[in-house]
């Protein structure tokens, strides 16, 4: 069996508690269920790195003060998955 695909993540809570989710796209793995934002770690990147470059991205968005909260490995029927978490406290952008 291959390595397992590192991955990253970022739960964006605002000041009124609520928490940055987005939806999967149709067709891919998962499709139409919820997730934090976040995506593949490229070779010879940090979890920390990964989170800011994606988030980036994704939402325009600069992560300013990030924690690590958890690493979860998942093993599907076709792949492994290894997933590093991460608050993210502050940020800018919209």
């Amino acid at each position: 069996m291959s390595a397992a695909l590192e991955v990253v993540a970022g739960v964006l809570r605002n000041p009124q508690g609520q928490v940055l989710l987005g939806q999967r796209r149709p067709g891919g793995d998962l499709a139409g269920l919820w997730e934090f934002p976040g995506g593949k770690r490229e070779a010879d990147e940090s979890a920390g790195s990964a989170l800011v470059r994606e988030l980036r991205e994704e939402l325009g968005v600069s992560a300013r003060e990030c924690s690590p909260l958890i690493r979860v490995s998942w093993q599907y029927a076709h792949k492994a998955v290894r997933l590093d978490v991460y608050t993210v406290e502050r940020w800018q952008g919209t």
